[in-house]
């Protein structure tokens, strides 16, 4: 087995939305053991931050693995 192990497009949508999905629920996480942060605007601020982050990382990663560019060894364009 070569590190790092290869993946192919499925492969890298699905670790890309998980990645986005575990970001919403860490999220979601401090705010039910912290409340108290609820009511923080800089920790909503950050929270928003970090969401819109993930997502457009998802619209990102969606393009580049769905294009002739995301295929190969990475050596060919």
């Amino acid at each position: 087995m070569s590190w790092p192990p290869r993946f192919d497009m499925a492969a890298a949508r699905v670790i890309a939305g998980g990645g986005s999905f575990l970001l919403t629920l860490i999220v979601l996480g401090i705010m039910v053991f912290q409340p108290a942060l609820a009511d923080n605007d800089l920790f909503k601020s950050l929270a928003q931050a970090i969401i819109i982050q993930g997502l457009i990382g998802l619209v990102m990663a969606f393009l580049f693995t769905g294009n002739q560019h995301g295929k190969g060894d990475g050596g060919e364009r």
